[in-house]
């Protein structure tokens, strides 16, 4: 018989696409992730995976074994689910993954919220991008998700072991030092006027800022990169580049000084999305929280 253990990574590596991220997704050192796939290509008899250059690929076995760790992984689930359902209370342990701003949106309602109406649910959360957050999702680390989704991004991509539903859409502003030479604008800023500008951006921030860019006809100069919310205002008000992000209420009285200007493309906008496994339906603790997530991101 497979080792479970094997099986499960095998599934990280089909998810992830190299033995290091799978690794790292199941807290395993790199040593120990080769050694548990060479004990489950020992115990199947046949390769699961082939080295493509330097890439680790699953062979044809190996990505059917995958697909029965899925299932393995969708059958627990639902072995949770019934034993949740037994309970007379709605309690257990629920996992979301979130980015920065959508944290400061959702969680301290929702963690108010789930203590008055169900005290037997335990959240626990973490921030974390959206591409990590989708894949732990995925393969069960987490229960839900919070990601974002451009407007020159497709949702996630759809599938039949995930559902997405909007959340709320933000609204992005230019965030400028307060000297700077275009700070006295009063309409939207030509996004071509800032070709030759240094900019302050998140990994994720940066994919959509190149596109909107791109479209502009030139590339943006990402000089310093940070995903928080503080360090790129900061940056920002000292005067070491510019930044494009959603400001949000709960930081707007947090900002150091800039001035805040709109950019003359249309739709430069984020829609928030709320994500979980379609496996996870039926297990109350899960459906609490997501009722109450959707709930509170229609009232943004």
């Amino acid at each position: 018989m497979a080792d479970v253990r094997g099986l499960q990574l095998l599934h990280e590596l089909n998810l992830r696409g190299t033995l290091a991220a799978a690794a790292d997704a199941l807290y395993l050192s790199h040593s120990a992730a080769s050694h548990r796939l060479a004990v489950l290509e020992r115990e199947v008899g046949v390769p699961v995976t082939e080295r493509i250059g330097r890439r680790l690929r699953l062979t044809e076995t190996g990505v059917a074994l995958a697909a029965c760790a899925q299932r393995l992984q969708q059958e627990i689930e639902t072995t949770d689910a019934v034993i949740e359902q037994a309970r007379t209370t709605v309690a257990g342990r629920v996992r979301v993954g979130l980015f920065q701003t959508a944290a400061l949106r959702i969680l301290p309602r929702l963690l108010g919220e789930l203590r008055d109406e169900y005290p037997g649910v335990v959240l626990e959360s973490t921030q974390t991008l959206a591409a990590s957050a989708l894949a732990s999702v995925q393969t069960g680390e987490l229960d839900l998700a919070v990601v974002p989704s451009y407007q020159h991004h497709a949702p996630p991509h759809p599938s039949e072991a995930l559902h997405h539903e909007p959340l709320y859409t933000d609204h992005w502003l230019l965030v400028l030092p307060p000297d700077h030479r275009l700070h006295q604008t009063s309409g939207p800023i030509d996004i071509t006027e800032l070709r030759s500008e240094n900019w302050i951006a998140g990994e994720t921030v940066t994919h959509y800022l190149s596109r909107l860019c791109r479209d502009a006809g030139f590339e943006p100069h990402v000089v310093h990169r940070s995903s928080d919310y503080t360090v790129m205002t900061t940056l920002v008000s000292l005067g070491y580049g510019i930044s494009f992000m959603p400001i949000i209420d709960e930081l707007s009285s947090l900002l150091p000084p800039v001035r805040l200007r709109q950019l003359n493309i249309s739709g430069a906008d984020q829609t928030v999305l709320a994500v979980r496994r379609e496996s996870s339906r039926g297990r109350p603790a899960v459906d609490a929280v997501w009722r109450l997530m959707l709930r509170r991101g229609h009232e943004i």
